[in-house]
């Protein structure tokens, strides 16, 4: 700050009124102060003025294990809404299961003083271990309730969104619905497992669940290979990744197209899923949503207002892969 008001000619005091905004300043000096900035490379300390103001600019984001692929664009377009207001993102990271790793990345978070803080989960456990720690506005990014009424929740909805695809499976005659379901502790992967078998048993029908390793097209091809001809007239897998992988395999080993020999459907709706073969059955998540929901939370706690829970709802999405398949 002093090497720009040497060089503008100005009191510190002036260079510091330009930078900020705020007070009286002429033109003339304006562009001066400007200049100094632009030519000594000037940035301002953003840590400094958030301590110095109390108020901070900073916004933490605490991500818990992988972000996948809809929580990538939650979180980039979270920080498009934060550069638009002038705000700064910081983001840490920790493994889920690491508690020690855990209490470090959010003690680095609160030591730079954010003004909020937002924690993307797909596991309650970690989460739960968190929440006595908090000391700012918080908002949990997690499908499942946490134990807290002190802080924000947004949630996409899964049970509803999940049953409506299983009904449009059962609806165009399929009982031997195959699930391919991630046997990893994360919430998503819970939450559709269990809204499958629940959905069997009100419908008397056998569930058949392929557990596998991850969420990748990797996983769902890998898996694929334990589903016999014949065993099976439709596949819910857990996301788009694994019902790609899977198809892919049944085609290369039996012959089996989606849409033809059995009804396909994922969850997510990836960008890829619409051009494969017919068009990929799917659950849209509305992640953009998510990331305004979000936002939304940090301002109204900021404003006074209570923490809330918010739940974005899912859409189905029905091509190719199952719409005019048919077993009746």
């Amino acid at each position: 700050m002093k090497d720009v008001a040497n060089l503008a000619g100005v009191s510190a005091q002036t260079a510091s009124r330009v930078l900020s905004g705020k007070g009286y300043v002429s033109e003339q000096t304006r562009a001066k102060v400007q200049q100094a900035v632009s030519q000594l490379g000037y940035r301002p300390n953003i840590a400094a003025s958030s301590l110095a103001s109390g108020k901070s600019q900073l916004v933490g984001v605490l991500i818990v294990g992988e972000l996948s692929y809809g929580r990538a664009l939650a979180y980039i377009r979270f920080e498009q809404l934060q550069s638009k207001k002038c705000h700064f993102v910081v983001s840490a990271s920790a493994e889920p299961t690491e508690s020690a790793e855990l209490r470090e990345s959010l003690d680095f978070l609160q030591s730079i003083h954010p003004q909020a803080l937002v924690i993307i989960s797909q596991n309650q456990a970690a989460v739960n271990l968190l929440l006595p720690h908090l000391s700012q506005p918080a908002v949990i990014a997690m499908n499942h309730p946490v134990p807290s009424s002190e802080v924000g929740r947004v949630e996409l909805e899964q049970v509803d969104s999940t049953t409506a695809l299983l009904t449009h499976l059962y609806e165009r005659g399929c009982r031997r619905i195959a699930h391919l379901s991630p046997d990893i502790d994360e919430v998503d992967a819970i939450v559709r497992k269990n809204t499958y078998i629940d959905f069997c048993q009100k419908n008397s029908l056998a569930p058949l669940i392929i557990p596998v390793r991850d969420w990748s097209a990797k996983a769902g091809f890998a898996a694929a290979h334990a589903l016999a001809k014949g065993a099976f007239d439709a596949i819910f897998a857990a996301n788009d990744y694994l019902a790609l992988g899977a198809a892919e395999c049944l085609e290369n080993d039996e012959n089996l197209l989606p849409g033809r020999d059995y009804a396909l459907a994922g969850f997510d709706d990836l960008e890829a899923s619409v051009y494969s073969r017919g068009g990929l059955t799917t659950v849209r998540q509305k992640f953009p949503e998510l990331a305004t929901a979000i936002d939304s939370q940090i301002v109204d706690q900021l404003a006074g207002r209570p923490p809330a829970v918010v739940k974005i709802e899912n859409e189905l999405i029905v091509r190719g892969s199952s719409a005019n398949f048919s077993r009746h």
